[in-house]
C-alpha cells in the first residue's frame, strides 16, 4: 500500500524496544486470526481452502480490485442497505485520508533523514512512524478487505432482526471511530504513532470478538448460501 523505502540505520535502543513491542506482536496476531476467517468468505478464492496460504500480501491488491469490481444491485435500494454503505463509504473515505497522510510522512522524513536535516527528538519518531507503518499497512489492507466483503454482501442485512442490524451498524461506527482517529494521529503535526498502536489493538480486538460472533454480512451470506445447497 505504502512505499517502501530503506530503513535508517540507527544502533540505538530504540530500534530494538519496537521490534520487540508486544503490543505490536498481539496485533499482528489477530490480523492473522481475522485473515483466516475472512478468507471462507472470500467468493471462488483458493484462500477458502488453504486459509492464509492462499491470500499472501502480494496478491491482497488483486483481491481488492476483483471484490470492489463485482456488480451489486443498487436501483431502488431500500433504506437499510443505504445506512450501511453510508459508513462502508466513510469508512473508505478515512483509509484514503490515513494512506494519503502515511505516503507524504514516509516520503518527507526520509528525505530530511538522508539529508541530516532531522533532530534526535524527530529521528526517534521517524523510527517509530516506520515500526507503526509496518503494521498499519496490513491493518488498513484488513479494514479493506472486510468492506470490500461486506459490500458483496450488503443485501443480506434484511436478514438481520432489528436488534442485530443496530448492533451490526455499531461496529462498523466503531471502524469508523477507529479511522476518523487514525487520521488525526497519523497528521504530521501529531505524530501519535504508539497512540496509534494502542488504538489499532483495540479495534482487532473488537472486530475479532465480533466476527466470533457470526453478525457479519459475509457471513450471515455464506450461512444462506449453505442452507440453500442442503434444502
Amino acid at each position: 500500500m505504502w512505499p517502501v523505502l530503506p530503513v535508517p540505520e540507527e544502533p540505538g535502543q530504540e530500534a530494538a524496544r519496537l521490534e520487540g513491542n508486544s503490543e505490536a506482536f498481539a496485533c499482528n496476531s489477530l490480523i492473522s486470526k481475522i485473515l483466516c476467517e475472512f478468507c471462507h468468505h472470500i467468493p471462488g478464492s483458493t484462500c477458502a481452502v488453504n486459509g492464509l496460504d492462499g491470500l499472501p500480501p502480494e496478491k491482497w491488491p488483486q483481491l481488492l480490485q476483483e471484490l470492489c469490481s463485482t456488480r451489486i444491485p443498487t436501483l431502488f435500494c431500500p433504506r437499510l442497505v443505504l445506512e450501511v454503505l453510508v459508513v462502508l463509504r466513510g469508512i473508505s473515505a478515512q483509509c484514503q485520508r490515513v494512506s494519503d497522510q502515511v505516503v507524504a510522512s514516509l516520503q518527507l522524513r526520509h528525505r530530511q533523514w538522508v539529508e541530516h536535516r532531522l533532530r534526535s527528538r524527530q529521528r526517534q519518531n521517524y523510527l517509530r512512524m516506520l515500526s507503526s507503518v509496518r503494521l498499519l499497512s496490513p491493518v488498513l489492507y484488513l479494514i479493506l478487505l472486510l468492506l470490500a466483503l461486506e459490500l458483496v454482501s450488503v443485501h443480506t442485512v434484511h436478514g438481520k432482526s432489528a436488534q442485530d442490524r443496530q448492533q451490526y451498524l455499531r461496529f462498523l461506527k466503531l471502524i469508523l471511530q477507529y479511522t476518523e482517529n487514525l487520521v488525526a494521529y497519523t497528521n504530521q503535526e501529531k505524530n501519535k504513532w504508539n497512540e496509534a498502536i494502542t488504538l489499532t489493538h483495540a479495534v482487532l480486538l473488537r472486530i475479532w470478538t465480533f466476527s466470533e460472533k457470526k453478525q457479519m454480512l459475509m457471513q450471515l451470506a455464506k450461512k444462506s448460501t449453505n442452507q440453500v445447497d442442503t434444502s
